[in-house]
């Protein structure tokens, strides 16, 4: 409609104008009539028009050529990739602006030089082979590699950026003269991935340790209710006076035994994070020095002992015996992989970390936290070695006297109290133990001294006595008895209930096993509360676990009482808590 508004316009103006002109053009035209001159007009002016209409569509299209070019330049040289042409030798015929950056080269020195004088020498043979591949075999494959720094045209052994990586891709031209080659920074990438493999070995780490403490766990819990009956027959066995003294010795012995069997269940639990503990607001620095002597005596005169404690250190709440077990464990451990003279230093410090640190180690939140470091330079550990230290039974050792728990149990230990543990190591380098406790905020106070000369008395309470194992239920009963208590037996939470409901009189204690079918203890004892407030508890069990912990905000003090527990323990507990008013 355009075109033919204007031709319109535009023969009508020219007809004008040949009308004013047409006495001078009859003087010149051989046109005869001045139909004919109109004709003629006509014809002239629509080629006219056209010509014009078509000269100014050229120029509109030029004008969107070079606007296109423009932006294609701009996307070209801008783009995110670096794109090259490369010829058979791997010469730079061109290359864009985001290449230059990558190679760190300008663009003056890029073009005809070859590109592999860009590429760290290292993984130069791949890129040969990828060059190879893409001319003479045309297989459209990638090769990922580093690249140097921007010295590279000055020095002819320049420094390389290591951690620069490219992923090159390149097609070649149909005469196989040349090629397209596009530049990819995957440096990012491959450190996400990276960080995504190291958290899926920590993850996969996490599971095997928690699965195994489960499993620790249950052993250790049903061999503690093995080792109370031994170590209860045995207490009553020594403590008869028909023995004679050989007899009362070899009692005493095995007695002895099955007291160090306890202390291998109670490293088990210790890793299993189920070892019953008594928290108590510490002085960490304090609770570390106290070990200073007995590390002395522990590493001999061999091994130097380098004490870095931090003033002001936060203080923790966690259970003061751990502490112990935590520096003695590391303390043997460093000990058996130095040979000869070495040096083993113990630091602490206060420390705040944040969410990147934490990514790295998903088994601690960001906090404030009481570090521990222990440090020596002994023979160290390969990555094999370090993926398995911290399991149960796991031993480098030749020697049988290594029960292979040491770490395991300060593993537990930490994990137990919300802490983490991260242990580094080269061979002929040393190991280096960092263990991170969480810092204590809540109000401090003064531990109540601990009673001395305490002595076995008896009473006669009435107490009502919770196990499902026969055998630990009947030894159990017989020391009760002894001391002069009137007991009521049951089997099952079930029959506790019953016993508590039939009879009429006042019962002053509760003692109850924690894991038990179809109800725990924790959750008996607050059943029974309810009809007896005045109702004492004292739970015992093989092994500490969640069922101890107070749940919706209940705060009702249930005492606990570890086995294997001997006759006087048991007897002394008891006292404590029917005297305490």
């Amino acid at each position: 409609m355009k075109k033919k508004k204007a031709l319109a316009e535009g023969l009508s103006e020219l007809r004008r104008k040949a009308e004013e002109r047409w006495p001078e053009i009859q003087k010149t035209s051989p046109v005869t009539s001045p139909e004919e001159m109109h004709r003629v007009i006509n014809e002239l002016s629509i080629h006219q028009i056209e010509l014009e209409m078509q000269q100014e569509e050229l120029l509109q299209s030029r004008e969107e050529l070079e606007a296109s070019l423009e932006r294609y330049t701009e996307l070209y040289e801008f783009a995110p990739l670096g794109y090259l042409t490369l010829a058979r030798d791997s010469s730079i015929l061109e290359v864009n602006l985001t290449a230059t950056k990558m190679l760190r080269v300008d663009r003056s020195i890029l073009k005809g030089d070859r590109l592999g004088r860009f590429i760290n020498p290292d993984d130069l043979a791949i890129f040969n082979a990828f060059i190879e591949k893409v001319f003479n075999h045309r297989e459209q494959k990638y090769a990922e590699v580093r690249l140097l720094n921007e010295d590279v045209h000055l020095t002819p052994n320049a420094s390389f950026v290591p951690h620069t990586l490219v992923r090159i891709d390149a097609v070649v031209s149909d005469d196989a003269q040349e090629c397209r080659a596009i530049l990819t920074d995957i440096t990012k990438q491959k450190q996400i991935e990276e960080q995504n493999v190291a958290l899926q070995i920590n993850l996969m780490q996490a599971q095997k340790m928690e699965s195994i403490g489960r499993l620790a766990g249950g052993i250790a819990h049903d061999f503690n209710n093995m080792l109370q009956v031994m170590l209860g027959n045995l207490d009553l066995l020594i403590d008869s006076e028909d023995l004679t003294s050989r007899d009362r010795e070899i009692f005493s012995d095995l007695r002895l035994s099955v007291l160090k069997s306890a202390g291998l269940t109670s490293q088990l639990l210790a890793f299993a994070r189920k070892q019953p503990i008594d928290l108590q607001v510490v002085d960490f620095n304090a609770a570390v020095s106290k070990t200073l002597n007995m590390l002395k005596q522990l590493l001999g005169a061999n091994l130097e002992l380098i004490f870095s404690l931090s003033k002001d250190l936060w203080v923790v709440k966690m259970d003061s015996t751990q502490i112990d077990q935590i520096i003695t464990n590391l303390a043997i451990n460093s000990k058996e992989s130095i040979q000869g003279i070495g040096a083993l230093t113990i630091e602490t410090r206060n420390v705040s970390v944040g969410d990147a640190f934490c990514k790295q180690h998903p088994d601690i939140v960001p906090g404030d936290y009481v570090l521990l470091v222990f440090r020596d330079n002994g023979n160290g550990m390969d990555k094999v070695t370090l993926g398995s230290v911290f399991e149960p039974f796991f031993s480098t050792k030749s020697n049988t006297s290594s029960t292979g728990l040491g770490l395991a149990t300060v593993y537990g230990i930490v994990r137990q109290n919300n802490g983490a543990i991260i242990v580094s190591s080269e061979i002929g380098k040393g190991t280096t133990f960092e263990i991170y406790l969480p810092r204590y905020s809540g109000k401090l106070f003064s531990p109540p001294s601990a009673k001395t000369g305490e002595k076995m008395s008896n009473g006669n309470e009435i107490i009502l006595f919770v196990e499902d194992d026969k055998l630990v239920r009947d030894i159990t009963l017989e020391f009760l008895k002894s001391f002069g208590y009137t007991v009521l037996v049951a089997e099952s939470p079930t029959e506790a209930c019953s016993l508590s409901r039939n009879y009429s009189g006042d019962i002053h204690l509760l003692i109850t096993d924690v894991i038990m079918p179809d109800m725990n203890g924790r959750d008996l004892a607050l059943l029974l509360k309810k009809s007896r407030p005045g109702l004492k508890i004292l739970l015992i069990s093989g092994y500490a676990d969640d069922f101890l912990k107070p749940k919706d905000n209940q705060d009702v003090p249930m005492p606990f009482l570890g086995k294997p527990f001997n006759r006087k323990e048991l007897a002394l507990k008891v006292r404590e808590l029917l005297d305490n008013h």
